[in-house]
């Protein structure tokens, strides 16, 4: 079986494979700056940079040599994190072309090819919390990038589950993460007054969220189909 796991460098994409990781697939997973260095057999590493038109037009059509049945979407970047008004046009451009253009570019070229195969798909993505509230004043093109591919997988999911494409979503809250406070504007206190606001009085790990990917992998899970599922602590 081959995988495509899009956005292996962050704390969640590692934990995702470790979850997932058997000898009998094959992972093809997408770096965008440093090639990570993970000690597992049949890794294939593919360097993509989301924000560059080019550099994903050139990878589809590596990607396209290779049948996929599974395709998770871990791509995110939430910079710029400053307010609405002070935002250029340029800041929303990049953030479109990370969260939406580049991944959906990907998984609607595997689309297509599975449909014309006629051969199963299971997407998951992994989007935002944020979408629930409507984002935030610091953070309008994340919010809005991210929920435009929320809303493009569900329309896959409602017009291509009877071709046995599955879609699936998958919203982190607030996930204690290297890049968390790495966030350009965003400081620890900042993560430390957010953290006060989540019923379960703690932030998420990246395994909240890898193990849900597991289970929606799972032939247990096989009947769910174009869902939106929390991963927040209560909120």
């Amino acid at each position: 079986m081959n995988i495509l796991l899009l956005g292996i460098n962050g704390d969640i994409g590692k934990s995702i494979l470790e979850k997932i990781y058997s000898k009998e697939n094959n992972y093809f997973l997408t770096f965008s700056k440093k090639k990570p260095d993970l000690k597992k057999k049949n890794l294939k590493y593919i360097r993509i940079d989301f924000s560059k038109k080019n550099s994903v037009r050139k990878q589809i059509k590596l990607l396209n040599k290779f049948n996929f049945n599974i395709v998770i979407n871990n791509v995110g970047d939430s910079n710029p994190y400053k307010n609405f008004t002070s935002l250029s046009d340029e800041d929303i451009y990049q953030s479109f072309n990370i969260n939406f253009f580049s991944p959906f570019k990907i998984i609607f070229s595997i689309l297509k090819r599975n449909i014309k195969l006629k051969k199963k798909l299971n997407i998951i993505n992994i989007s935002s919390n944020t979408i629930k509230y409507l984002g935030s004043d610091k953070n309008f093109p994340y919010f809005i990038s991210k929920s435009t591919l929320e809303t493009s997988l569900k329309f896959i999911s409602n017009k291509f589950s009877k071709n046995k494409i599955r879609t699936n979503i998958i919203r982190p809250g607030l996930i204690k993460v290297e890049k968390t406070t790495k966030l350009l504007g965003y400081s620890k206190k900042n993560f430390k007054k957010r953290q006060t606001l989540i019923p379960t009085g703690r932030a998420g790990r990246p395994e909240d969220i890898s193990n849900l990917v597991k289970f929606l992998l799972d032939e247990n899970s096989e009947y769910i189909y174009g869902q939106v599922i929390s991963v927040s602590g209560g909120e």
